[in-house]
């Protein structure tokens, strides 16, 4: 998992290179013709992401036989120097171990046939070329993200409410099916099977960083902390029942909101087995590596968290007892307080930044108190929680910042009297 930026352009932004996709769109136009037959041809609508790593494009289908789609998602990789794609250099977190894993993530739920879909459909794939072909599911349709930002307080409560429904159901559709994902990875040719256990990944990356940080503000780390870290690791890295597929970046621009109760997700590039609550976490925090954090209201959280449990607890029984879940789910959020918080260290002495619309200061308190408050009511890692209550307090007073992180628009003081709780 890693830490996604929402890339926004603005008027100062130097014009994009102009990219012969020539070779891209035969790839992607004889994946077609073996799927559907004929001799289709496309052409580019919509660039939908463009960068040194991949490019995602919308794409008109014509002179196609029937049954072929209209329209379709070309994603391919390149990248650049040490970088550059290599079809046999499935080196983790490289260009082509995240090409393999959006081939994987995508051609696996594809494979468990759910119906409604929780993913767009895969057409098919080039090795050689690296790019896949993707079903489009429409320019029309929006996802939380753009509920987050208007002040629709009914439509986004509707639409928080099926992004968690839809994370319990990926979860609880996928517990114990890891052996399929990595059977496919390798039959596409992926070769890396044995991913790096999270928590003694931050342990290793992250904690530092947090002590650094409390050193920096002169707040002295409580003995039993060692001891709570590695109960968090031991819990991360020890899933149990838990133990579910990820598209690892939920973010909630990385779906589309559908007519039925459930979203359907895309961007699979850090996909894989991990414990699952490691992405219920974002609903609580909220969304740790995405770009448009803002405060949730405690009735939104009981509702997303309620409506999660329930998918889940279909195929994890464990998730409907609470001496269970909670517990696991702190673990979880304890996580990902500690990794955001290291990344963000440089806010401390430093400038602040901002970052979609909040800034890093906002998250960092923000997480501080969202995990201290959890962390009471609950009853586990006591160090931990007094440690985060006592960090924040040092770190508002050095930025003299007394105000929260401001809520979404939409639940914002408006004349949109209709309960938090109320979806419509």
């Amino acid at each position: 998992m890693s830490e996604t930026r929402k890339e926004i352009q603005d008027e100062s932004t130097p014009e994009k290179i102009v990219v012969d996709d020539t070779v891209a769109l035969k790839a992607a136009e004889n994946i077609l013709s073996s799927r559907y037959g004929g001799i289709p041809r496309l052409t580019v609508t919509d660039t939908l992401r463009e960068h040194s790593r991949n490019r995602v494009l919308r794409c008109a289908v014509e002179d196609a036989t029937d049954g072929t789609p209209s329209s379709v998602i070309v994603k391919s990789v390149d990248g650049e120097g040490e970088n550059a794609y290599d079809p046999d250099n499935d080196t983790r977190d490289g260009t082509t171990w995240r090409f393999y894993n959006e081939w994987a993530g995508n051609a696996f739920l594809d494979a468990l046939n759910l119906d409604p879909p929780i993913s767009a459909g895969l057409i098919g794939g080039d090795r050689t070329a690296g790019l896949i072909v993707l079903e489009d599911l429409g320019k029309e349709g929006k996802s939380l993200a753009d509920w987050m930002l208007a002040e629709d307080r009914p439509a986004l409560l509707t639409a928080l409410r099926s992004y968690a429904a839809s994370l319990g159901r990926l979860h609880a559709e996928t517990i114990g099916k890891e052996a399929v994902f990595l059977q496919i990875r390798r039959e596409i040719g992926g070769t890396e099977t044995v991913p790096e256990l999270p928590g003694a990944k931050m342990l290793r990356e992250s904690v530092p960083g947090f002590r650094d940080l409390c050193a920096l503000v002169g707040e002295m780390i409580p003995p039993q902390f060692d001891a709570e870290i590695e109960k968090i690791r031991r819990i991360v890295d020890e899933p149990g029942p838990f133990f579910a597929f990820t598209p690892g970046d939920t973010c909630p621009d990385n779906h589309r909101l559908t007519e039925t109760p459930y979203a359907r997700f895309f961007d699979f590039e850090f996909a894989g087995f991990a414990h699952a609550l490691l992405t219920a976490a974002y609903i609580y925090l909220p969304f740790p590596t995405c770009w448009c954090v803002n405060r949730l209201p405690e009735e939104a959280v009981t509702m997303m968290e309620n409506e999660y449990r329930k998918e889940l607890s279909s195929q994890c029984p464990e998730a409907s007892e609470d001496a269970v879940f909670f517990p696991q789910i702190l673990a979880a959020r304890a996580f990902w307080t500690i990794t955001t918080l290291s990344w963000g260290k440089g806010a401390v002495e430093g400038e602040d930044d901002t970052w979609g619309i909040s800034t890093i200061r906002q998250r960092n308190l923000l997480r501080l108190d969202n995990f201290a408050n959890a962390a009471e009511k609950i009853g586990e890692f006591p160090a931990l929680g007094d440690l985060s209550r006592r960090l924040a307090a040092q770190l508002r007073a050095r930025w003299n910042l007394a105000e929260e992180m401001p809520l979404y628009p939409a639940f914002r003081e408006t004349p949109n009297t209709q309960a938090p709780g109320d979806p419509g």
